[in-house]
Formats: structure tokens, C-alpha cells, sequence
């Protein structure tokens, strides 16, 4: 039995959300749905609409920069748990 969830990827770099979305594809026990935002304005217009278990956030996007988008991402999903994936 495989179990679903719903991933919002806030990630600018096509080719890292990519790899992410290959790394989570070969998972043997869970199924991911990925909806990809590259900006942090559009993750958080797309909390507001999807149905979302988690939210994958990179602290470098063209309009936001280190924890200041992390913050702005726990201000509006304090209830989705929020993993931090960077290269910084």
C-alpha cells in the first residue's frame, strides 16, 4: 500500500525541482502529487487554493531571500509542516 501526499515545492531553479520531483517519484511507499511555485509570492497564493500535506520551501528565490521566506511561509501554513531545501 502506497500512501499520497501533496507537496507545494517552492523552488526558482527548474533543474533542482527536477531532481526533486525524480528523487520522490522512485519512492517505494508513498505517491507525491507536486505542485511546483518558483516564486514565494505564488507558494503562498497557492496555499490559498491547493489542498497541501506539505511544503518543500529553498531560502533563494528571486523575492525572497534566507529565513525572511521561511518566516513569511510559517505565517501563512503554521499548520503544513515546512522542510527548508538550499543550497545557501
Amino acid at each position: 500500500m502506497k500512501y499520497n501526499f501533496s507537496i507545494l515545492l517552492v523552488e526558482d531553479n527548474p533543474g533542482d525541482a527536477m531532481l526533486m520531483e525524480e528523487l520522490l517519484a522512485d519512492s517505494k511507499h508513498f505517491n507525491f502529487s507536486i505542485t511546483t511555485a518558483e516564486t514565494l509570492m505564488h507558494g503562498l497564493e497557492l496555499l490559498q487554493t491547493e489542498d497541501l500535506d506539505i511544503v518543500l520551501l529553498d531560502l533563494g528565490l528571486p523575492d525572497s531571500q534566507g529565513l525572511d521566506g521561511l518566516k513569511a511561509m510559517l505565517d501563512n501554513a503554521s499548520h503544513i509542516p515546512i522542510v527548508v531545501i538550499t543550497g545557501l
